[in-house]
């Protein structure tokens, strides 16, 4: 029922009694029409009283059912002089419990402690609203009304009528609106997460693929995991096969977690071959490759591909709680482990098959091929630098006899021993090549003439000391014949020019006797 219904009627009473009351009788004393009145304020009387008991008849029958509920008070006591069934029902409490109470006597009301101020101010303003009232029923129940009062006169009495329109049901549609819309906008915010780290992820993916060696993958992880897991802490690590030890190789966050090597027994995740959540300490088993007993929860992800380590993934905070947020963090770093263990895996093949492509298999030194790409660079970089670079050719004496002599297999062995003994006399910068069958080409930058000789010289003396065996046998001895030519000497030379120019002089040793290091002596025309 809207709430003014109840008023205007009560107005329209209130305007019937005025005019009855103008003709000198009051409504409550009515008695039988004067026939001695002139006639046209009989029927004038008679016409009044019939709409006045007619609007009062409409009055209660709109009270009775309205479908709001409806109390009238008493604007000076604040007595409660009438109430609707519906409001009855409502609150479940009987006609009797409600007549001549005040109104914050009742239970709905009792609670609210602003009742009797409200109370006060709606005398003086005559309109008091709330929009959404808690109360609670007779049985307990707790419903949400919108509450309008107002006052009038009646008969020059204030009354104060009360609508009280129940709105559980809106209440609790605007409240799964409510929580539906906030639930849709945490799924929008996750979802732009989700698709910024993706974003990340897709970005750490094109950087891996470029890579080149696993040094530039390591650099790439520790900074991308600083992006993906902001306010984390974790580190990668590098397994070796050959002491079966991890290597921290990337860290990210403020704090050092890890040994700097550590044994693949020391991980959970490596031992079971599968992610490793530790909720927190003393919740789980915990790794030994900590420095510290971490005080939070981790996630150790073992990176494998096809049964070979390559090495592990740890990140701290991850599984240190329960939720969607923590358990797709832990999705993350999930996929994160993937995108990592097959980038180190594809470096790893790539490294093999450029080893195969530029080394020699059976010395382990580069080959042929690769000289070609790396003696023009030097010649370049050492013209560039105004510096000086030679290069050593070095023969082994009498080869094909000791071959032919005690087989190839010995042959072979010989081979290898001298690219050991070449790898134990150079400088990391020093380029060794198998250049031919049994020659061999040493590039050696940022070198004197008088250097080389001394280093070469050094390598020839090795060389005639190394006894090679077979099983127990002790096959003999050999020597070698080395020629040596710089870019001093040979200022603007082409690569050919200078191979050459070793080349010679390393003929000129044997053709002295074998067994000697001479240094190209360029022929005046």
């Amino acid at each position: 029922m809207p709430s003014n219904t109840k008023s205007k009627l009560t107005a329209d009473n209130a305007d019937l009694r005025v005019r009855l009351a103008e003709l000198g009788t009051p409504l409550s004393n009515l008695q039988p029409v004067d026939k001695t009145l002139p006639g046209d304020e009989i029927a004038d009387r008679i016409r009044i009283e019939h709409e006045l008991a007619a609007s009062e008849v409409r009055y209660r029958r709109l009270f009775e059912t309205a479908k709001d509920g409806i109390l009238l008070l008493d604007a000076d006591t604040g007595m409660i002089t009438d109430v609707n069934p519906f409001l009855m029902d409502l609150l479940g409490y009987s006609h009797d419990e409600l007549l001549g109470k005040k109104l914050w006597e009742i239970g709905p009301f009792r609670d609210i402690t602003a009742s009797q101020d409200a109370f006060r101010e709606l005398q003086t303003r005559e309109y008091i609203r709330y929009d959404n009232l808690p109360l609670e029923t007779k049985k307990q129940e707790h419903i949400q009304v919108e509450f309008v009062s107002n006052v009038y006169m009646v008969n020059n009495t204030r009354v104060i009528q009360c609508n009280i329109r129940d709105i559980t049901d809106r209440q609790r549609a605007e409240n799964a609106f409510r929580k539906t819309h906030e639930e849709l906008l945490a799924l929008v915010t996750e979802m732009k997460k989700v698709d910024i780290e993706m974003q990340s992820l897709n970005r750490m993916n094109g950087l891996l693929q470029i890579c080149t060696t696993q040094d530039e993958a390591y650099r790439v992880v520790g900074i991308m995991m600083g992006e993906l897991f902001a306010g984390r802490n974790g580190f990668l690590a590098s397994f070796h096969a050959s002491d079966q030890n991890l290597q921290e190789v990337a860290r990210w966050g403020d704090e050092v977690l890890a040994e700097p090597v550590f044994s693949m027994e020391d991980c959970w995740a490596l031992r079971r071959g599968q992610p490793h959540n530790v909720m927190g300490p003393g919740a789980d088993l915990l790794c030994r490759h900590f420095i510290h007993p971490p005080e939070t929860g981790y996630m150790c992800v073992p990176l494998m591909v096809q049964g070979e380590t390559l090495g592990l993934l740890c990140l701290m905070g991850v599984a240190g709680k329960k939720g969607e947020h923590h358990v797709r963090e832990q999705q993350l770093a999930l996929m994160v482990g993937e995108a990592i263990k097959l980038s180190l895996s594809n470096l790893k093949l790539r490294e093999k098959l450029r080893e195969q492509a530029t080394r020699d298999p059976l010395t382990g030194l580069f080959n042929r091929r690769q000289l070609e790409e790396s003696l023009p660079r030097e010649l370049h970089r050492a013209r560039r630098r105004k510096s000086q670079m030679c290069i050593a050719m070095l023969d082994l004496d009498h080869f094909k006899k000791f071959n032919d002599t005690f087989g190839h297999h010995a042959g072979d062995l010989l081979l290898r021993e001298f690219g050991q003994v070449l790898r134990g006399k150079l400088r990391k910068s020093d380029i060794a090549c198998r250049y031919g069958g049994e020659e061999f080409l040493i590039v050696m930058p940022d070198s004197s003439l008088a250097d080389t000789c001394q280093r070469v010289e050094e390598i020839r003396v090795l060389v005639k000391k190394m006894a090679i065996r077979q099983g127990d046998h002790l096959l003999g001895t050999i020597t070698v014949s080395a020629g040596i030519a710089g870019t001093q000497e040979h200022a603007g030379v082409t690569m050919h020019e200078f191979l050459h120019a070793a080349d010679t002089a390393m003929y000129a040793a044997k053709q002295a006797g074998r067994d000697r290091v001479v240094v190209y002596q360029h022929e005046e025309e």
